[in-house]
């Protein structure tokens, strides 16, 4: 064909930067380029001129999500579909009028520039394993239509040529695949040395039970359980990077009577790092109207997806039927442990945390009630997938939300206490809480660093090497804050002359360090 159009963006893949936000947008540019050809023919001894009147050149990036499950079947999705004109005004006149016989074709480039909402989800694969290319996905599509001029006659006739005589042609590119990504900003300070972002603080409200879903008459009286007070501190967000998390448990019983204290023992407790997928076949009228899809007229089967997996088909067919036609979501969820690692942290000690008296370097001594027992432990996490079920192997993803799919993480812990009856009964009991969990990934610029300025996160050092993805400028949201104020970078440092400035806590969550008994967990 003399005419083609071929779309080339700047870049195959969009970073996009902070919490998903339905205020924001990022732009995807690029150009769209037409190549005009003269074809030759046998017993032609020159080409002719080719001339072609371009009416309308469109572009159009869609994002569509797809799933496919054992329990439910396939279920599709399209996520966006935003279209530009790029021919305003007249038609524009295109020849190679010059260079017909040469091996190069004419070119035009038709620059383009897209605004990708700031909500959309990631580009992933997710589902059945034996499925290949369904999950989320995005494209850009482009689209032209062209009148052929012949050359030869007047340029009367070939610019004012009647429709009647020349026929519309329309001319696809070829899809081009365009992956989004996104990337949390880190803080310009580190408050921690032992994660990336700052610790947050939870107020536990612990359930007791042997099992975390039970409760027994016949454990510990619940009158004592709820006199002991839990604070449990994780860091708010978690990278992908980062191959353990520190935990600090704080305990309390400052309503417990001496007695009390005496026969109550804390002696081990139990983490688990949880990660749970939740695929839909049909999103919610809530959930629809939250991620502001294209309305259900925009939406397979009264409008098909561009690019569906080829398994539609049989379904729309009636060849595949769903399983359970009444059930609308499927969940697969797995721990985030190596197979080996029990998650269980031995107390070391009687564990009888609430009978010690402590003294401070003032000399006043605190009686048990006002101490704070404080449990450390870095809790590791499997540095590879180790694991294969239906939806394939089972790997650590960002914690994110979208129509169909999914995914959040949480930390489950587990206090063993133990009680000694005035009769000598043992009792034990378990109280259970989970604290959700933030998984994100980062993305640091490719500079070259010194051993002295790297940046040690736990066992994990993040270099220029470990690094896929990179930003050569920088995002609106780390210049500005959504106001539009111009952010200010503190983490400069001052002259050398000037003393450096003093750290302050931004807790608003204040703990006395003096009061605490710190105790070693093995």
């Amino acid at each position: 064909m003399p005419v083609s159009i071929k779309i080339i963006p700047f870049s195959d893949s969009l970073e996009l930067y902070g919490e998903p936000d339905f205020s924001s947008v990022f732009s995807l540019a690029g150009h769209v380029s037409i190549s005009l050809s003269s074809p030759s023919f046998m017993f032609q001894r020159w080409r002719r001129t080719t001339r072609a009147l371009m009416q309308s050149l469109t572009v159009t990036f869609e994002g569509q999500s797809e799933i496919i499950t054992p329990d439910i079947g396939y279920a599709s999705l399209r996520l966006c579909s935003i279209t530009r004109e790029l021919v305003n005004g007249e038609p524009v006149d295109l020849s190679n009028e010059g260079h017909e016989d040469s091996n190069k074709s004419c070119s035009w480039n038709v620059i383009f520039d897209i605004p990708v909402p700031g909500w959309l989800p990631t580009t992933s694969t997710y589902g059945d394993r034996g499925a290949i290319e369904v999950g989320t996905r995005y494209a850009l599509y482009a689209t032209a239509t062209f009148i052929y001029l012949e050359e030869g006659g007047s340029s009367i006739f070939s610019n004012f040529c009647s429709p009647f005589g020349c026929r519309t042609h329309t001319i696809n590119a070829p899809r081009c695949s365009v992956s989004l990504a996104r990337f949390a900003e880190i803080p310009p300070v580190l408050l921690s040395s032992s994660s990336v972002f700052p610790m947050a603080l939870f107020i536990v409200d612990a359930l007791s039970g042997k099992d975390g879903t039970e409760i027994d008459t016949s454990v510990i009286p619940p009158e004592i359980l709820k006199k002991i007070q839990v604070i449990a501190s994780i860091p708010n967000t978690v990278t992908l990077d980062e191959i353990s998390i520190p935990l600090i448990l704080r305990l309390q019983g400052n309503e417990l009577d001496s007695s009390q204290r005496e026969r109550l023992r804390i002696t081990d407790f139990t983490v688990d790092v949880e990660q749970i997928e939740t695929y839909r076949s049909t999103p919610s009228l809530d959930c629809v109207a939250r991620f502001m899809v294209p309305p259900r007229t925009q939406q397979p089967p009264s409008f098909p997806l561009r690019n569906a997996h080829s398994v539609h088909t049989l379904y729309e067919a009636g060849l595949l039927a769903t399983p359970y036609p009444s059930k609308s979501t499927s969940t697969r969820s797995f721990s985030l442990f190596d197979p080996s690692n029990s998650g269980k942290y031995i107390i070391s000690g009687d564990g009888r945390v609430f009978m010690h008296d402590y003294t401070n370097g003032d000399g006043i001594t605190r009686s048990p009630s006002e101490n704070w027992y404080v449990l450390e432990a870095n809790v590791p996490l499997a540095p590879e997938p180790h694991q294969l079920d239906w939806a394939g192997i089972r790997s650590r993803r960002i914690s994110e939300d979208s129509p169909l799919f999914s995914v959040c993480h949480l930390m489950h812990i587990a206090l063993r206490c133990v009680y000694e009856q005035p009769n000598g009964e043992v009792l034990s009991e378990c109280l259970h809480f989970s604290l959700p969990m933030q998984h994100v990934r980062v993305a640091v610029p490719q500079i070259n660093l010194s051993v002295a300025d790297r940046t040690i996160v736990g066992a994990v050092e993040l270099q220029k090497s470990a690094l896929c993805h990179s930003q050569s400028l920088p995002a609106y949201s780390q210049l500005f804050y959504s106001n539009g104020e111009r952010k200010i970078d503190h983490s400069t440092p001052l002259p050398l002359y000037e003393p450096p400035p003093s750290a302050s806590s931004s807790s608003s969550f204040a703990l006395d360090n003096n009061d605490d008994i710190r105790k070693s967990v093995s």
